[in-house]
């Protein structure tokens, strides 16, 4: 197992609270397998309760009387910046969190800014790498120029904290996929009593698989090999 899978098994222990002994992880070769795997732990919580959709009727609660839109406005395709409002969205969506008692996945910045930090992060870490490369192989210069990177490191981590402020966008864009990953996010956190289906778990899972993965939720299917087809090695 190498350290991406090691990494992926963690982050499922730590969302549904279990422990998946070694000799068991060793046998979960595709994301049914982990689909059946962590089923199988979680026989005390099974429940035909539909959290999601609890979830989903907060959020359209909170949009119908806080925001004013229509019921028929708010659907699981409903991109949710074209509905929730632009001016000072940040404290609006904190004001969403607190109502509904959940954690939200956290706002993420426009294309412009985004593009712009993956600049400074290419310029400040590689950049900074190739220069010290460079300077201290072929000119001889000292050794100490290897610091370069980590300095560009803790400027790209200072950037992004400063540009905070422009973290506007939702993501995920759809009331569908935010739902989901709302659920993921407060899964140990919500009432012990409701329980969980097997959707739910296999919605769950694939969302952390996306998160780690970095592919797209639609590519994470019951027969991709962990390894082989999503590339978590």
């Amino acid at each position: 197992m190498g350290l991406d899978s090691v990494e992926l098994l963690l982050e499922v222990e730590k969302t549904f609270d279990i422990r998946i002994p070694d000799r068991e992880a060793e046998q979960i070769i595709t994301v049914g397998d982990f689909h059946n795997s962590v089923w199988n732990h979680l026989t005390d919580r099974h429940s035909d309760k539909c959290n999601s959709q609890i979830i989903f009727y907060k959020l359209r609660s909170y949009f119908i009387n806080t925001i004013g839109i229509e019921r028929n406005s708010f659907k699981p395709d409903t991109l949710l910046n074209d509905i929730f409002p632009e001016k000072d969205r940040r404290k609006a969506y904190a004001d969403l969190q607190y109502r509904i008692r959940l954690t939200l996945p956290s706002l993420v910045l426009t294309k412009f800014w985004n593009t712009f930090l993956h600049i400074v992060g290419l310029v400040s870490i590689p950049g900074t790498l190739l220069y010290a490369l460079f300077m201290a192989e072929i000119f001889n210069q000292t050794k100490w120029l290897y610091i370069l990177p980590l300095a560009g490191i803790m400027f790209t981590f200072l950037v992004s904290n400063l540009l905070n402020f422009k973290r506007i966008i939702i993501h995920p864009l759809t009331v569908k996929g935010f739902t989901e990953k709302t659920l993921t996010l407060n899964f140990l956190s919500l009432p012990a009593g409701t329980g969980t289906n097997r959707r739910e778990v296999e919605m769950v899972i694939n969302q952390v698989i996306m998160d780690v993965s970095g592919l797209d939720i639609e590519e994470i299917t019951p027969e991709k090999k962990i390894g082989d087809d999503l590339g978590i090695s």
